[in-house]
């Protein structure tokens, strides 16, 4: 079954930079993500590590196999019929190469970027039943993983930029100490 939402061809190629983002992204932090303490868990939150895990759980075990289904399937794919990434996702506790989880990232976002290629445009048109109840299109499912994404990747980013400056700040408050030390020797 097919939505009212007509996606142009502008739409999907936009889709496809947006999903290409995230794997631009984890290929960028592998230079910098061992620079900071990425397995130190803020409090109430998740660690960097994790949530670029999360991410990769998502994309690889929710939204693909999801997109795959609503691809193949004549009926509308009824999301409250799955249950949601946040509610499986799993970390485990010996995780700790960061590299291993940024490849993972690439990796599968390499695949899902190949299943996009495999999806003519009209099928983006296919409907998808939102938790709520609510028919929107495959494209709109789709669009929303990615600005989720976004999300988790924005506050990673604010993450290794915090520890980045506060490593900078101590880095220059070590050296005044050294140079009034040296000054009152």
């Amino acid at each position: 079954m097919l939505t009212d939402e007509q996606v142009t061809q502008e739409q999907y190629d936009s889709l496809k930079d947006d999903a290409r983002y995230l794997e631009d992204e984890a290929e960028a932090l592998k230079y910098i993500i061992d620079q900071v303490p990425y397995t130190e868990v803020p409090s109430g939150g998740m660690s960097i590590i994790q949530k670029l895990a999360l991410i990769d759980y998502a994309q690889h075990h929710y939204y693909r196999p999801l997109i795959e289904k609503a691809f193949s399937s004549a009926r509308p794919l009824k999301l409250k019929d799955f249950d949601h990434y946040r509610d499986t996702f799993e970390f485990p506790d010996d995780e700790k190469d960061v590299q291993k989880v940024l490849n993972k990232i690439v990796k599968h976002r390499a695949g899902l970027l190949n299943l996009f290629d495999k999806i003519p445009l009209i099928d983006w048109e296919r409907a998808v039943v939102d938790e709520q109840g609510n028919t929107i299109s495959l494209y709109e499912f789709t669009n929303g993983m990615i600005r989720e994404e976004r999300t988790e990747l924005k506050e990673i980013a604010d993450l290794v930029l915090i520890y980045q400056n506060n490593k900078q700040a101590n880095r220059e408050a070590n050296a005044k100490a050294r140079d009034r030390q040296k000054i009152g020797d």
